[in-house]
């Protein structure tokens, strides 16, 4: 690997998409970012058509900059796509927006930590001491059983910092419903968030009629 090919793997990321506010993906407003590529293939994984379109390569220079400047958020959301595929410049990214102020990382992954504890690639270890809550398993469908933050029961919520202990228990163990997000940005429809089987009944409804009159492309920038 030469030296050009080790600088772009710590300093470029390959991204979906990125939201600078949302309410649904952790505790206070947070913005969101979704990596692109997974070497998972959940059955139901509604991120598989996001992943499937060509990603963006992104500077983290620059997007440390975006993110350490949006007013009023507390964190941010990671999700993909399979972050610790992109560990290097992930860790990269989040030591350069903490650099700028306070910040809270919350990251989804289909590896357990268990895994990722054994793993020997780069940045591994390094993406994992800048997270504070780890949401960690793979998508299974059959388990999926509509509690809210989290795709499916065998995914666990692990603090891996004292950041959010004193809110995750009762924000992440709520009976309250999933919730989604629908925005339409530059001419696209994003769905932000956990959906229900009705959540997303409701998307695929509104998806297909608006398909159909308004010719709108769509993402399904889910978790």
């Amino acid at each position: 690997m030469t030296k050009d090919s080790e600088i772009s793997r710590k300093e470029v990321l390959r991204i979906s998409h990125y939201i600078l506010q949302t309410k649904v993906l952790g505790p206070f407003l947070r913005s969101a970012l979704w990596v692109s590529g997974c070497p998972f293939q959940c059955e139901g994984c509604l991120a598989k058509e996001m992943n499937e379109r060509a990603p963006v390569c992104a500077d983290t220079s620059r997007l440390a900059e975006l993110f350490a400047t949006v007013q009023g958020t507390e964190g941010i959301t990671i999700s993909g796509g399979e972050p610790f595929e992109q560990a290097q410049a992930l860790a990269k990214l989040l030591k350069q927006i903490r650099a700028k102020r306070d910040y809270g990382v919350i990251i989804y992954t289909g590896y357990t930590i268990e895994e990722l504890q054994e793993k020997k690639e780069a940045g591994i270890r390094d993406l994992l001491s800048q997270t504070d809550l780890l949401i960690d398993g793979r998508y299974q469908i059959s388990l999926d059983d509509g509690q809210a933050y989290r795709g499916s029961s065998n995914q666990r919520i692990l603090p891996l910092s004292e950041r959010y202990r004193d809110v995750w228990e009762p924000y992440y163990h709520t009976k309250e419903k999933r919730k989604m997000e629908i925005r339409v940005e530059n001419g696209k429809l994003y769905m932000i968030g956990v959906p229900s089987e009705n959540g997303l009944n409701t998307w695929r409804e509104l998806r297909q009629k608006m398909q159909k009159t308004e010719g709108i492309d769509f993402d399904d920038a889910d978790i």
